[in-house]
């Protein structure tokens, strides 16, 4: 029994799932300001007001690892997990990386404005940025899975998180007439960091429990924080030293506390071929990084052994037998900074209009770049324009062992006034019944959803123009083919 209590235990650790994806199914809708997030040279059809936090809404969950399928198996008997004496350890792995990697992203836009000067477009504002990664060896899983006697070494473990907003301001900058160059300048403001990493991670399984030792080290950073006023007596209340009973005067003394900054580029372009049909574009995004203050830095070191003998039904007991020990697990007197890197992305696209550029196809490649690794991913669409200021989009995502059916879905509404954007990534359509109660998807291993709400401004005078002169172009075909 104690086994399978084992088990559920590793399983539950592991169940925090972290994401970060951007909105690809958004990439090639003309009326959406989102995509110039992924390419600063891709300008909206309109200029815009963005509102607060109701303008620009995204929270995704994206991995390798953590998708029912890894972890569920059809079997004569119907599905079963993991786990199962069923499913061979071979199997279970196979479909496994040998890094794990999840991540978490929530983005909120507080405020922005687009508009256009010409045939330039601008555009500016301050957003909230949250990222999360965590990183697992495929050792934790084979662990799991033998539940056997041995050593196990499950090292290459870590997680880290970062809060922080930006202040930006781009531009999209027309070369000729077939060509754009876009590029956002964003200042960084540091919230919080916090890392941890494990370089030793051993579990010794043996009939009595599970031994283990740990080495490794984490540090945080928030900017409510004073290490400086660190007392082990008092214990983590300590390290705000900021006076909480007088509101005006506490909120005060918060901004003053914000001391860790940074800077962050974005820079794309876009090329027009064959009367606009043909369109290829390429970008580099967050390319930065946020500088984080000595006097709110902390570390430390997790460095000791635990011990675990399962839960006692008998006695209805949990022995975890003296539990875990740390040493240094707070350094007192830090007193340098340090620099953290945002994860870049590289995207690159092609996109074909064809029947009066009422509908297009587009193929999306997207690279994103964490610690000493990357992912990359190739999402292939098909827009519908049945008018100027509606745009509904369907895609499907390939690479990273994303499952044919799971599907992306967007709708783009930008009349005079308004424009609405509903989108999601990674919708999958089969769904399986665990323990036969929970209704969960059974392929996707990542999930993005955003929503936006802003006012448009009218169409700029160069599109109004050149929307006229096509008309005008039609209308003498038109009398040309007649006579």
């Amino acid at each position: 029994m104690k086994r399978y209590i084992y088990a559920l235990v590793a399983l539950a650790l592991l169940s925090v799932e972290g994401l970060s994806a951007q909105m690809k199914t958004s990439y090639f809708m003309e009326g959406s300001y989102f995509r110039t997030e992924m390419n600063p040279a891709l300008a909206p059809t309109r200029g815009y007001v963005a509102m607060p936090f109701v303008s620009g809404f995204d929270f995704g969950l994206s991995g390798n690892v953590l998708s029912v399928d890894n972890f569920v198996y059809q079997t004569d008997k119907g599905l079963v997990t993991a786990l199962n004496g069923a499913v061979s350890s071979d199997e279970f792995l196979s479909r496994l990386p040998e890094i794990g990697l999840e991540s978490l992203k929530a983005d909120i836009n507080l405020f922005g404005v687009g508009f256009y000067t010409g045939r330039m477009f601008w555009n500016f504002g301050t957003s909230m940025h949250v990222n999360g990664d965590i990183y697992l060896s495929k050792d934790i899983f084979r662990a799991v899975k033998s539940l056997g006697n041995g050593l196990y070494d499950l090292g290459n473990v870590g997680a880290e998180l970062n809060a922080y907003m930006d202040a930006y301001v781009g531009t999209s900058i027309p070369i000729g007439k077939h060509v754009n160059v876009g590029v956002r300048a964003k200042f960084l403001v540091g919230l919080a960091n916090a890392s941890a990493t494990f370089n030793q991670l051993q579990v010794n399984v043996t009939e009595n429990g599970v031994v283990g030792t740990a080495n490794g080290e984490w540090r945080g950073n928030a900017f409510m924080l004073d290490a400086a006023s660190y007392n082990p007596d008092e214990g983590m209340e300590s390290l705000i030293n900021i006076d909480m009973d007088d509101p005006i005067a506490g909120a005060m003394a918060l901004m003053k506390s914000i001391d860790s900054f940074g800077a962050a580029l974005d820079l794309g372009a876009e090329a027009r071929f064959f009367n606009d049909h043909l369109k290829v574009s390429a970008a580099v995004t967050d390319l930065g990084f946020i500088k984080w203050s000595a006097k709110s830095h902390l570390r430390g070191a997790v460095s000791g052994d635990f011990h675990y003998s399962g839960y006692d039904f008998e006695t209805q007991e949990l022995d975890a037998g003296g539990g875990f020990n740390t040493d240094n697990l707070i350094y007192e007197g830090v007193n340098d900074g340090y620099t953290s890197y945002l994860n870049w992305s590289i995207n690159a696209g092609v996109e074909y209009n064809f029947l009066k550029n009422h509908f297009a196809v587009g193929l999306l490649s997207h690279t994103r770049f964490y610690r000493g690794t990357c992912t990359s991913e190739l999402t292939a669409s098909l827009n519908i324009r049945p008018v100027n200021w509606i745009t509904l989009t369907a895609s499907h995502t390939f690479l990273n062992k994303n499952r044919p059916g799971v599907f992306g879905a967007a709708i783009n509404i930008h009349p005079r006034a308004l424009n609405i954007f509903v989108g999601m990534d990674y919708i999958d359509p089969n769904l399986v019944y665990v323990n036969d109660s929970i209704l969960v998807p059974r392929y996707a291993k990542s999930l993005n959803v955003y929503f936006g709400l802003g006012f448009n401004m009218a169409r700029p005078k160069f599109m109004r123009q050149e929307q006229l002169a096509r008309k005008a172009e039609k209308k003498a075909a038109r009398k040309v083919a007649r006579k």
